[in-house]
């Protein structure tokens, strides 16, 4: 991108970049974009790298509590889930005996 058009410094303000899920974003669903699929974009053999990875080599020094806070995070999703399919059960056990 060339940083320097205006056209492009505009974009580049408008980035957002997050490493894990920061807090207004975690309560939202989330959705798979296809096209941004590196197995679809990216030709077999190619070379990637991870962000968090990248940014770790040069300096950032909260890979590892990002890391714990998005275990944390799966956790509580996880009981989530588990809670949310329980009630989807029973409301549908509902439903049957209702109708």
């Amino acid at each position: 991108m060339k940083h320097k058009t205006p056209r492009c410094q505009a974009a580049l303000e408008r980035l957002k970049v997050f490493d894990g899920v920061p807090p207004p974003y975690d309560k939202m669903k989330r959705m798979v974009m296809p096209e941004a699929l590196r197995v679809l974009r990216l030709r077999p053999g190619r070379k990637y790298t991870n962000l968090g990875r990248m940014c770790s080599e040069v300096g950032w020094k909260h890979r590892e509590t990002v890391k714990e806070l998005e275990e944390k995070r799966k956790v509580k999703g996880a009981a989530y889930w588990a809670k949310k399919k329980e009630a989807i059960k029973v409301l549908s056990l509902l439903a049957r005996s209702l109708s």
